[in-house]
């Protein structure tokens, strides 16, 4: 048997293990500034995304204030019920007789 160690990629030239000493730091270097650019870039478009929400949120809660400001509001009898108040038109007028009917089938309906 032979008592050679084998050792793979190390070398005991100590220019060629300096040289890749500083290739692994450039290396190291590029990864943190493309690791920090990448995580500006997403916290950019988080930050443009929430402005973009949050102008459509308030445009939304202004055009709701400003239609409910111009419905008609609600009104109430003496008895708490609610009404609106609103115009029609009658068309056909039913007869007296034929209300009461119609009336008295209503109330015998379960």
């Amino acid at each position: 048997m032979d008592a050679r160690r084998y050792t793979f990629g190390a070398s005991g030239n100590p220019i060629i293990q300096g040289l890749w000493l500083l290739v692994f730091g450039a290396g190291l270097i590029v990864a943190v500034f493309m690791g920090a650019v990448i995580l500006a870039a997403v916290l950019g478009i988080a930050v443009v995304a929430s402005i973009v929400i949050a102008v459509r949120v308030w445009w939304l809660r202004r055009k709701l204030a400003k239609r409910a400001a111009d419905a008609p509001a609600w009104s109430t009898d003496e008895k708490g019920g609610r009404y609106i108040e609103a115009e029609y038109t009658v068309i056909e007028e039913r007869r007296t007789s034929e209300r009461r009917e119609n009336d008295e089938h209503r109330d015998e309906r379960p």
